[in-house]
């Protein structure tokens, strides 16, 4: 097999096919297509020498070529509601990243088209009302749908996420635990407030620990600092990275020093919260393999038709921070007493 100086070496030599990178990756040519757009049901083995002959062989699919032979723009459509072009958004700015990628990755682009109302409604209505489905128009959706419709979603699990997290806390020797979320009526707010409490039933704690608060965003830094200050709990769960970046700032009003004082977790994960002092410890939402699901069940419906597969449910991690010290607490002492953790 000829190495990537070779190939160099020899710029007028014969382009490489898709029979070549079936004859080296043992497979046969449809195998390498489904490969190559994300479409099929193809063993990990398989796809794994297909990508590896790929790369071995430098091949490169036309693109303009592909769109003419199967009449496709080779798009993907991202609609964008105004929430999500806010400069502080920047959660769905990982996401959109993610999914740029995972479609690249297929040799397709994405069109990202701006809207000037929220079009959530309306994608909301034509998925209630399965018009989309009964169209045979491919979707997926980041986030799930209702019982009974079409599922073609990819999510995380909220509340065990929240719920594993309150465990690593307790496992640390933190005692009074209190909560901060959003007032809110989506799933996934709702969804961690209940991993919060399913946490601390898990290891035998009634209840809501030393009080659950839910804010909005003009009124959260008021009613955090008094809840901080009455109920004086050793660590805050937070239900987002930014909830828990104003938990950072009203600590320090209180001459609160988090990672000592004061154990904060946040939930996102977002690129910014790594360089809060000290790091935040936060339940990471996995963007890359959200997107490349998000894509693949899209085009898998281009390839197939209308997909009767059940949503999926991948896997959050929790990234650890000094916001929580890095040795477990002893004892029900002081925080004072455990400053030698930090």
């Amino acid at each position: 097999m000829a190495s990537p100086a070779r190939r160099s070496a020899h710029p007028a030599q014969r382009k490489v096919t898709v029979i070549d990178v079936a004859r080296a990756a043992g497979v046969g040519k449809s195998t390498v297509s489904n490969v190559l757009n994300g479409s099929g049901r193809v063993g990990e083995a398989a796809r794994a020498r297909v990508l590896e002959a790929v790369d071995q062989l430098g091949y490169h699919p036309h693109h303009g070529a592909r769109s003419m032979r199967v009449h496709r723009t080779m798009q993907l459509a991202y609609l964008m509601a105004p929430v999500q072009l806010q400069p502080t958004n920047l959660i769905m700015m990982q996401f959109l990243q993610a999914l740029v990628r995972a479609a690249a990755d297929r040799d397709y682009g994405v069109l990202v088209v701006g809207q000037h109302a929220d079009p959530g409604d309306d994608i909301r209505r034509l998925v209630a009302g399965r018009m989309l489905h009964a169209l045979g128009m491919p979707f997926a959706c980041m986030g799930r749908t209702g019982r009974g419709l079409p599922q073609p979603w990819v999510d995380f699990d909220n509340a065990e996420a929240e719920a594993e997290a309150v465990r690593y806390v307790l496992d640390r020797g933190f005692t009074r635990l209190g909560y901060v979320g959003y007032t809110s009526s989506n799933y996934w707010d709702a969804e961690r407030e209940a991993g919060f409490r399913a946490g601390l039933a898990s290891r035998g704690i009634p209840g809501e620990g030393v009080g659950l608060l839910r804010v909005e965003e003009t009124s959260a830094r008021a009613k955090i600092r008094s809840f901080l200050s009455s109920a004086q709990p050793d660590a805050v769960l937070t239900g987002s990275d930014r909830i828990a970046t104003i938990v950072y700032s009203v600590a320090a009003e209180l001459n609160l020093t988090v990672g000592r004082d004061l154990a904060v977790v946040g939930f996102d994960g977002s690129a910014g919260t790594e360089l809060l002092n000290p790091a935040l410890t936060s339940i990471v939402i996995p963007f890359e393999d959200i997107a490349r699901r998000v894509v693949d069940r899209a085009l898998r419906q281009v390839e197939n038709g209308q997909d009767s597969e059940p949503g999926e449910i991948v896997p959050t991690l929790l990234r650890l921070g000094r916001s929580i010290p890095p040795h477990p607490r002893h004892g029900t002492g002081t925080s004072q007493d455990h400053a030698g953790h930090v």
